[in-house]
């Protein structure tokens, strides 16, 4: 009977990327392993954890990056155990459970280097085979070490090509400073990592607390959305991020605000209902949230209508609500292609137009402005 040969990564996914996907099914090709078990750790023995994330928020992040990936599952013996989540541990819980199994302990080259240090490096040898892969630029002292831990330890180990040298902490520090994680995690992940508001600095974790009571689940994940795409689209126009993440997290804020209060808020003399909720968030996020920045504010009050003299802020906050990752309409491909803001802009405003007109509502003066501006023509 074939022995199943199953692959360990562990870690404190804090959090989880594709590099550690792309190392989990690189291993997983080369060595044939029938799975790779992702052991999501508790408390880590080597490092203090970044404070950005609970392990609830960590856990919810794994199992969104292994769903549908056929071979690679999450294991959460260690959040069950207390203390420091200790490997010698967990590949003796694993040989017990699976005692026909062959285990495979997957490793970067930083932590092979360590190994030495680990708690019972000795029981680690002799419970699993170590497999080692070089992170891409690293200096290729593997070899020497991998022959020192045989010597030592009886260690078997294998050494694998460089697959990524991407890092959780890397991902963290990109949050923190308002830039993009576009193709660093799953899409599914930086969605969540933004409507949860993970790893975000103080000041926005205090606007995240405010605002969520607002907004319905699903409009906190249409708002993530918009975040996400609004700061891919300021890195590539060299726009402030800081600005564009205020703007975009804050554009819905007063969605759900009752009639009533949108009309008392509004001084609009073209006071149409679905857009009211822009002019009266500029407004909320004034007096409740404490944005006095005037370029936010208008980004956050045209953000449904657009005018003439739009900014290049304006001009993302507005398209991002339109091309978000949730939204699904016929176009919304073609405006996520297109490269070029002001023609992203102006096919964005004619889709709106084009959808207003269709239902026989009202445009609002604006709309049309600002695809004059933009060059646009109008059918009157």
């Amino acid at each position: 009977m074939k022995r199943e040969r199953i692959g360990i990564l562990g870690g404190s996914f804090n959090p989880i990327h594709n590099g550690h996907l792309l190392l989990a099914e690189h291993a997983k090709d080369l060595l044939g392993l029938d799975r790779v078990l992702f052991v999501i750790d508790r408390i880590p023995p080597h490092k203090e954890l970044d404070a950005g994330a609970s392990t609830e928020d960590r856990l919810c992040l794994l199992m969104l990056a292994l769903a549908g990936r056929e071979g690679l599952e999450p294991e959460t013996m260690e959040l069950r155990r207390e203390g420091k989540s200790y490997t010698f541990d967990t590949l003796t819980e694993l040989s017990g459970r699976m005692p026909d199994a062959e285990l495979f302990f997957l490793m970067g080259s930083d932590m092979l280097r360590s190994f030495e240090t680990w708690h019972r490096p000795d029981g680690i040898s002799r419970l699993a085979t170590l497999v080692c892969t070089e992170r891409v630029g690293q200096s290729g002292e593997e070899e020497e070490t991998a022959a020192r831990l045989k010597e030592r330890f009886g260690a078997r180990i294998l050494l694998l090509g460089g697959v990524s040298d991407l890092s959780s902490t890397e991902i963290r520090e990109r949050i923190a400073a308002a830039k993009p994680i576009d193709g660093l995690v799953p899409e599914e992940v930086a969605i969540e990592i933004y409507a949860r508001g993970l790893y975000q600095p103080e000041p926005i974790r205090a606007l995240y607390e405010k605002l969520r009571p607002m907004l319905t689940e699903s409009r906190m994940r249409h708002t993530a959305g918009v975040l996400k795409t609004a700061l891919a689209l300021a890195e590539k126009n060299g726009v402030d991020p800081e600005k564009t993440r205020v703007a975009a997290l804050l554009h819905d804020c007063a969605k759900y605000l009752p009639q009533g209060e949108l009309l008392a808020l509004s001084s609009d003399e073209t006071p149409i209902l679905p857009v009211l909720h822009a002019e009266a968030g500029a407004k909320i996020a004034a007096e409740r949230f404490g944005i006095l920045d005037p370029q936010i504010l208008r980004a956050i009050r045209l953000h449904t209508t657009g005018d003439a003299d739009m900014t290049p802020l304006d001009k993302i906050v507005y398209l991002a609500d339109m091309i978000e990752p949730s939204r699904s309409y016929p176009g919304v491909d073609d405006l996520r292609k297109e490269t070029d803001l002001d023609r992203a802009t102006l096919l964005a405003l004619h889709r709106s137009l084009q959808h207003i007109t269709e239902r026989g509502y009202a445009v609002h003066p604006a709309t049309l402005r600002a695809i004059k501006d933009l060059g646009g023509t109008i059918n009157e």
